[in-house]
């Protein structure tokens, strides 16, 4: 399988582009990086329509591609593109780099836009005997609205500051400097608050999924 990512310059196939990243070549480094970059700007609105977090999502999918790469789960074998199964087993891969770019990039998306619904917030905020924080649709299945209470009772665990930021973020769409304005200096740096956020979800996700498992959902 051989896909080329489109450039004015010199392209490299998908193969190259792994040998390339495996080798810490420079010249792929810097030229896969800007054709992913350009392929995911050509296919975000069709994918994701427009998001204040579109830069958010190609980086954080980005990483987990390279990542892929770096660690020898995709490689070259016999000039054969392959994945590592969980198994262990590598099979040969039936799908091309920038389609793997997507998949995690709708990972992404799906976390930034998962679990947060505008009639619910209010009353976490006006109510100390507030509601479910996710309201629950017409003709949800059992198994469906029990996944949505454990969301909302692993929410109301988490502390003030991660509730805040992830609410202000991920609802509200504040960027990071709005937010960073709004907590008053609560937070040292920019830095220091996409870090912090990111520890929240991470520890919101493990929480969730912990008590999905409990569950058997």
């Amino acid at each position: 399988m051989i896909v080329l990512w489109g450039s004015n310059r010199k392209a490299y196939s998908d193969i190259e582009v792994v040998n390339g990243l495996q080798e810490r070549d420079g010249h792929v480094e810097e030229w896969f990086y800007n054709a992913a970059k350009r392929y995911f700007d050509k296919c975000f609105n069709e994918v994701f329509f427009n998001s204040d977090c579109r830069q958010e999502i190609f980086q954080s999918a980005f990483i987990k591609l390279w990542t892929e790469i770096e660690n020898g789960r995709i490689k070259v074998d016999g000039n054969v593109l392959c994945r590592q199964q969980r198994s262990g087993e590598y099979m040969p891969m039936t799908c091309s780099l920038t389609t793997f770019l997507m998949a995690f990039a709708k990972t992404e998306y799906r976390e930034l836009v998962r679990n947060v619904r505008e009639e619910s917030f209010d009353e976490f905020y006006d109510s100390a005997q507030h509601e479910s924080v996710f309201a629950f649709d017409a003709g949800e299945s059992d198994a469906d609205e029990m996944k949505s209470r454990i969301v909302d009772e692993c929410i109301q665990l988490m502390s003030p500051a991660c509730i805040d930021i992830i609410t202000q973020f991920y609802y509200h769409g504040k960027s990071l400097d709005e937010i960073m304005e709004m907590r008053g200096g609560r937070n040292s740096s920019k830095d220091g608050l996409k870090t912090a956020k990111n520890k929240c979800m991470n520890t919101l996700r493990e929480r969730v999924l912990k008590e999905y498992r409990m569950c058997n959902l």
